[in-house]
C-alpha cells in the first residue's frame, strides 16, 4: 500500500485550551484516499471487527483495512447488494462484521469469507443481530400496548432509530428520529421523552454506564439515566479545570467507551462519581477535513479517523522523545548520567533546568567520558589531553597523552582505566598514566570483568586480559569479530555486539552467535540496555530493537530455534533511523527507568516500562482460495479433483505496527519440510499437486516467548485418478501378484533343480577335494618310504660297482651294472605310474579310450617281468581264448595289470600267474589275474574290501595302507569297472575287473571314440 503522506502532529492542549498543561503526544499519521486503496473517499463509518480488521463504509463499497491492505467489497463481489452505497456498519454477536445498503438489506460474511444476507430488510436499528438464527427484534418484544405506542412513532423516521442495549437483550435506551428517547425493561416502555429540537443525531448521542449523553443544540451536554432523571452535566478536562464545547461538539460511541471530538482535539470520556464527565485528550489533528467517524484501538495505540471527502488517516501514537543542545549539530555519541538526571553529551550537558554548553564542551568527537563514584567529571576535548574535573564541572587536573584517546572506566577499588584508539591500556597512576605492556592492538575496546580482568579486543577477537598477569585468553568462536559494544547481564552471561558480524553471547568461556533480523539490521549493534521487564534494547545503524532476555537464553539452550525482535523506527518518534556506536558510554539508563541512545539527529529517550508494541499475534485468515480460477469453501477440509492445473490461496492477518515485526511463512506438509517467505501479497500460488493428503500450514511470531507462535493448518486432499484408485491398484496388486506367483514357481522349480544340481556338484567335488587332499598326504609319505629302499639299494649298488673296477673285477662290474639297471628301470615304471595316478587325479582328467588288442599288452608286460619272475622262480601265463580286442585306455589298463602281477610275484614263489581275459556278457570282457602264493589275511582282504566300496572317497583310503591296491582301485574305477578280490591264506589271490569294453575287430588305433574339452587334462 502506497504511504502517501507521513505528518508529524505536535500537540499541546495549553495552546488552544483552558488547562492545567495536559500534553497530548505526538502521532504519526498515514493517509489513504482514493489513490492510494480506497474506492471512494467519504469513509462515513468505522468498525474493528474479532479478527482485528478495520472496516469502513464508503460510497463506493464496504472496505476492510489489515494495516496494509484494503479490500473492497461491492457490486462486483457481492451479489446480494442493490447499490455500493453503504448506510450502517454493525457487529454481530460474535463481533462479527455485517452492514446495510440502500435498500435496507443485511448483510454479512460467512466461515468461509462468503457474504449472506443477514436480514432481507431491515429499515431500523432496533433488531439485535447476533447471528442468522439469533435475532431479536426490541420492539416486537414489547408488550402490545407498548409496542402499539413505539410503532406509532415510526414512518417518516424509521430510518434514523438507534438501540443502546442496557442488561439484558430487549432492555435499554432506543432513540427514534431526532426528538424521541426512551427506556425499555422487560418488556415494557418505561418512559419516554421529547425533545423540542432535533438533538438525537448519530453523532449527537451516546452511552457511558448506562446512562445516556446529547450534545443540545447550546452545545450543554445533557445526561438522562435509566429513571428517566436529567441533568446538566459538567465537563472538566482530566487534571484540569471545567470545559464547554459548544454545539459543534460530535459524540462517538465505541462498545461501552464513549468519546467526544471538539474542532479537531478528541476526548475519552469517564463520569467519575459526582456524575461529571472527566474528558481525557487523547488526539489532536490539523485540519484534516470534514471528520465523520473515529475509532480507537487502545491495545496499539492506534486511532483511526474517517472525513466526509478526505478519505481516512491512520494515526499512531509516537512513544520515544528525541532531545538535543540548540546550536549543535546534535549528532550524538558518548554520553553519561549526571547528577541523577542529567546527561553529560560531547556537545554539552543537558539537565532538567536547562543545557550546559561552553567550556569544557565541546568534547572530542567519539572520546569517552566518565563519571566516577566520587562524581568527578573524566573527558577528552584536547588531541593531546585527558582531564578531570570536579561534579560542578572545575578542572582539577589533566595528563599528557601522546597518543589518540579511547574510553574511561572505573573498576569496583576506584582505579581509572583508559586506552588509546590504537589499543593500548593503561590506568591512572599518581599525576601520570601507565600503561600496561600488552600484545600490540589488544584493547581497541574493554570493559571491565573485574579488578584485574578485562574484556578487550584488538578488532578481530574478543579476549579475556589479566592485567595482573598480562596474560590474555582468546574467546573460542570470536576469531575475525570486531566486538564494540559489551554488557554483562545478571546471570554473568557477556553479551557482545560487533560492527557488522552480528552479536554473541559469552557464557562458560565460548561464545554463541544470537540469530538476526530478517533485514540483517542486527549484523552492526552499537548498545545492550535491559528493562525492569526483562527486555533486551539493541540500537544499530537501522533502527532500534528489543527482545526478551529469556528468549535468548532459549535459543542458547537449545529451547528454540528463532528469537523475536521488536523493531522500532523513526515513525516511532526519533528522527533518523541511524543510531551511533563505537564510543562509550553508547547509552544511558536513568535511575526513573527512562533509556537515551545517541543518534544522528539528538538523543533517543524513552521510558521503556511505558511503551505500548504493536505485537503481530492477530489470527492468520484464509481470504480467499481459488482453484484452476474458481472460489472454493475453505471452512473445512478441502479435497481436490485430480486434473486441477493451480491453487491461488490468498491470506490475510491484520497488523497495524511496522511490516517488519509481522513475518509470515508457509509451508506444504506432505510435499516436503522446508518454511517459505509469504511474498507481500499474502498470496501462495501451487501448481499441480500429485495425490495424497497435504497440510498447508502457515505461521508466524505473534509476539515475545519461544512458543508464542501463530499457526494456520488447513488440510488438502488431492484426489487420484481412476488408475490411481484403491480398487485399481488393489487388481493391479492381485495381477501383479498372481503374476509374481507364476514367475516364482517356476523359478522355485527351477531352481530347486538348479540347487539339487549344485549340491550334487559340491558334494562331489568335496568328496574330491577331500579324497584328493587325504591321498595326496598318503602319496607323500608312500613316496617317501617307497623310493627309500631302491635309492639306498642303488647307492650300495654303486659303491659296490666301483670297488670292482677299482679291483678290476669286471664280472662283477658287468652283474652290477645289470642290477642297477633293473632297479631304475623298475623305479621309473613306479614313477611313471605315480604320474598316470597324479594326472586322473586332477580336475578336469578326461580319460581317452581306444580300440587295441589285449595280445600286444600281453607281450609287452611278460617281458617286462621276465626277469622278475625268474628272481621269484614263478611262472606268468596270458590267456586269451577269444582273441579279444579291447576298448579302454591302454596305459590305465596296462598300470592296472602290472600292479596286479606284481603284487602276484611279491607273495608267490616257485608258483605260478595267471591273466585271463573272457567274455562276460555281449558286450562286456572280464580279466582275472590269479596266483597261487600265500594269499591275503582276512584283516588285509577286509581292508582292500573297504576301499574297493569306498572309492574316490575319503574313506576309501588308509594312511597306514600301501599305494598299489590304491592305484589299482582308483584306476579301475577310472575305467568305470568293477573289482573283485578273493583270497585265502596258503591258496593264493584272484582279482577280478570286470566290465571292459569290447573293441571292435575292423577300428583302427587312431580312431578315437570320444572328444575331450580343450580345458581337459587327457590321458
Amino acid at each position: 500500500m502506497k504511504l502517501v503522506k507521513i505528518i508529524t502532529l505536535l500537540i499541546s492542549l495549553t495552546a488552544v485550551l483552558h488547562t492545567s498543561g495536559q500534553d497530548i503526544s505526538d502521532f504519526t499519521a498515514q493517509h489513504y484516499t482514493s489513490d492510494n486503496g480506497l474506492p471512494q473517499n467519504s469513509v462515513m463509518q468505522l468498525r474493528k471487527d474479532k479478527n482485528g480488521f478495520v472496516w469502513m463504509t464508503t460510497q463506493g463499497g464496504l472496505v476492510r483495512f489489515d494495516g496494509t491492505h484494503f479490500a473492497t467489497y461491492n457490486l462486483r463481489n457481492i451479489p446480494q447488494l442493490v447499490t455500493n452505497r453503504i448506510i450502517e456498519l454493525g457487529h454481530t454477536g460474535d463481533s462479527s462484521i455485517y452492514f446495510k445498503d440502500t435498500s435496507f438489506k443485511v448483510i454479512s460474511f460467512d466461515q468461509n469469507n462468503q457474504p449472506y444476507v443477514l436480514h432481507p430488510r431491515l429499515r431500523n436499528t432496533s433488531v439485535i443481530l447476533r447471528s442468522l438464527n439469533d435475532q431479536v427484534d426490541v420492539i416486537k418484544n414489547l408488550i402490545p400496548a407498548d409496542r402499539r405506542a413505539v410503532e406509532s412513532l415510526f414512518g417518516t423516521f424509521a430510518a434514523d432509530s438507534k438501540y443502546y442495549q442496557v442488561g439484558a437483550p430487549g432492555d435499554g435506551f432506543l432513540c427514534v428520529g431526532d426528538i424521541f428517547v426512551m427506556y425499555l425493561h422487560q418488556k415494557k416502555l418505561r418512559f419516554r421523552k421529547t425533545f423540542d429540537t432535533a438533538t438525537l443525531a448519530y453523532d449527537k448521542a451516546g452511552m457511558l454506564d448506562n446512562s445516556m449523553y446529547f450534545v443540545e443544540p447550546n452545545g450543554h451536554i445533557l445526561r438522562i439515566d435509566s429513571t428517566g432523571k436529567e441533568s446538566t452535566v459538567v465537563t472538566r478536562i482530566a487534571g484540569g479545570g471545567i470545559i464547554d464545547f459548544g454545539k459543534d461538539a460530535h459524540l462517538y460511541q465505541q462498545g461501552k467507551r464513549l468519546f467526544l471530538r471538539n474542532a479537531y482535539t478528541f476526548y475519552e470520556l469517564r463520569a467519575d462519581e459526582s456524575k461529571e464527565l472527566i474528558c481525557k485528550p487523547i488526539l489532536k489533528t490539523e485540519d484534516i477535513g470534514d471528520i465523520t467517524s473515529y475509532l480507537n484501538i487502545p491495545e496499539s495505540g492506534i486511532q483511526v479517523v474517517g472525513t466526509h471527502t478526505n478519505g481516512v488517516y491512520i494515526f499512531r501514537k509516537k512513544q520515544f522523545k528525541t532531545v538535543g543542545i540548540p546550536g549543535t549539530s546534535n549528532n550524538f555519541y558518548s554520553q553519561h548520567l549526571y547528577k541523577n538526571n542529567g546527561i553529560l553529551t560531547d556537545h554539552g550537558a543537558i539537565l532538567t533546568t536547562g543545557t550546559i554548553t561552553g567550556d569544557p564542551f565541546p568534547l572530542f568527537s567519539r572520546a569517552g567520558i566518565l563519571v566516577d563514584r566520587d562524581g568527578n567529571v573524566w573527558l577528552h576535548r584536547a588531541s593531546r589531553y585527558v582531564e578531570q574535573h570536579s561534579p560542578d564541572l572545575k578542572l582539577i587536573r589533566k595528563f599528557y597523552l601522546d597518543i589518540p584517546f579511547g574510553k574511561f572506566a572505573q573498576t569496583a577499588d576506584g582505579t581509572i582505566w583508559l586506552n588509546s584508539s590504537s589499543g593500548k591500556l593503561g590506568k591512572i597512576d599518581g599525576d601520570s598514566i601507565r600503561w600496561l605492556n600488552l600484545p600490540p592492538k589488544q584493547a581497541q575496546t574493554f570493559f571491565p570483568a573485574n579488578n584485574t580482568e578485562f574484556w578487550t579486543s584488538d578488532g578481530k577477537g574478543l579476549f579475556l586480559t589479566n592485567v595482573a598477569k598480562l596474560t590474555s585468553r582468546e574467546i573460542p568462536g570470536t576469531a575475525g569479530k570486531e566486538v564494540r559494544a559489551y554488557y554483562l547481564d545478571k546471570r554473568k552471561t557477556l553479551w557482545a555486539g560487533t560492527y557488522g558480524q552480528g552479536f554473541y553471547a559469552v557464557r562458560n568461556g565460548k561464545a554463541t552467535a544470537l540469530p538476526l533480523d530478517r533485514n540483517g539490521y542486527l549484523l552492526a549493534v552499537h548498545t545492550f540496555l535491559e528493562d525492569r521487564k526483562g527486555f533486551l534494547w539493541m540500537t544499530t545503524n537501522h533502527g532500534l530493537f528489543k527482545c526478551k532476555v529469556q528468549d535468548l537464553y532459549d535459543f542458547l539452550d537449545g529451547k528454540a530455534r528463532s528469537v523475536f525482535y521488536y523493531y522500532y523506527d523513526k515513525s516511532n518518534g526519533f528522527a533518523n533511523n541511524e543510531f551511533n556506536g563505537g564510543c562509550d558510554p553508547p547509552s544511558v539508563a536513568f535511575p526513573d527507568g527512562k533509556f537515551s541512545f545517541p543518534s544522528m539527529e539528538g538523543l533517543v529517550q524513552v521510558y521503556p516500562d511505558s511503551v505500548i508494541d504493536i505485537l503481530p499475534n492477530s489470527r492468520i485468515l484464509i481470504d480467499q482460495f481459488v482453484v484452476d480460477g474458481k472460489q472454493q469453501p475453505f471452512s473445512s477440509d478441502l479435497r481436490l479433483p485430480p486434473s486441477f492445473n493451480r491453487i491461488e490461496v490468498t491470506l490475510a492477518s491484520p497488523y497495524f505496527g511496522l511490516p517488519e515485526n509481522q513475518y509470515l511463512e508457509y509451508n506444504i506438509k506432505g510435499l516436503d519440510d522446508e518454511w517459505y517467505p509469504l511474498n507481500s501479497n499474502l498470496t501462495i500460488t501451487l501448481n499441480r499437486l500429485s495425490y495424497g493428503n497435504y497440510a498447508l500450514q502457515v505461521r508466524k511470531k505473534a509476539g515475545f516467548g519461544r512458543n508464542n507462535v501463530n499457526l494456520l493448518v488447513k488440510n488438502l486432499t488431492v484426489n487420484p485418478f481412476w488408475y490411481q484408485t484403491w480398487y485399481a491398484i488393489l487388481f493391479a496388486v492381485c495381477l501383479l501378484a498372481f503374476s509374481f506367483y507364476v514367475v516364482v514357481k517356476l523359478r522355485y522349480h527351477y531352481l530347486t533343480q538348479r540347487k539339487r544340481q549344485l549340491e550334487a556338484q559340491v558334494l562331489e567335488r568335496t568328496r574330491q577335494l577331500e579324497y584328493s587332499n587325504k591321498l595326496k598326504e598318503k602319496i607323500t609319505l608312500l613316496l617317501a618310504h617307497d623310493l627309500q629302499s631302491p635309492l639306498h639299494f642303488l647307492n650300495l649298488l654303486s659303491d659296490h660297482v666301483t670297488a670292482a673296477l677299482d679291483k678290476e673285477r669286471f664280472e662283477d662290474v658287468r652283474n652290477g651294472t645289470a642290477e642297477i639297471k633293473k632297479a631304475a628301470t623298475n623305479i621309473h615304471a613306479f614313477v611313471k605310474e605315480i604320474n598316470l595316478w597324479t594326472k586322473s587325479q586332477q580336475e578336469g582328467f578326461f580319460l581317452s579310450k581306444r580300440p587295441f588288442p589285449f595280445d600286444g599288452l600281453a607281450d609287452e608286460l611278460r617281458e617286462f617281468f621276465k626277469e622278475m619272475l625268474l628272481l621269484k622262480n614263478n611262472t606268468l601265463e596270458f590267456v586269451n581264448p577269444g582273441n579279444w580286442e579291447l576298448f579302454t585306455n591302454r596305459e590305465i589298463l596296462k598300470a592296472v595289470i602290472r600292479n596286479l602281477i606284481d603284487n602276484s610275484n611279491k607273495y608267490t614263489t616257485g608258483g605260478h600267474i595267471r591273466v585271463e581275459l573272457d567274455k562276460l556278457d555281449e558286450k562286456h570282457l572280464r580279466l582275472s589275474v590269479s596266483d597261487n602264493g600265500r594269499g591275503m589275511s582276512p584283516a588285509d582282504l577286509s581292508k582292500i574290501n573297504r576301499r574297493i566300496e569306498n572309492v574316490l572317497t575319503t574313506e576309501g583310503i588308509e594312511q597306514s595302507g600301501r599305494l598299489g591296491y590304491q592305484i589299482i582301485i582308483d584306476f579301475v574305477a577310472r575305467l568305470e569297472c568293477e573289482l573283485e578280490v578273493n583270497s585265502m591264506v596258503g591258496q593264493g589271490t584272484t582279482v577280478t575287473i570286470s566290465g571292459l569294453l569290447q573293441g571292435q575287430p575292423n577300428t583302427t588305433d587312431a580312431i578315437l571314440t570320444d572328444t575331450a574339452p580343450t580345458d581337459f587334462t587327457t590321458l
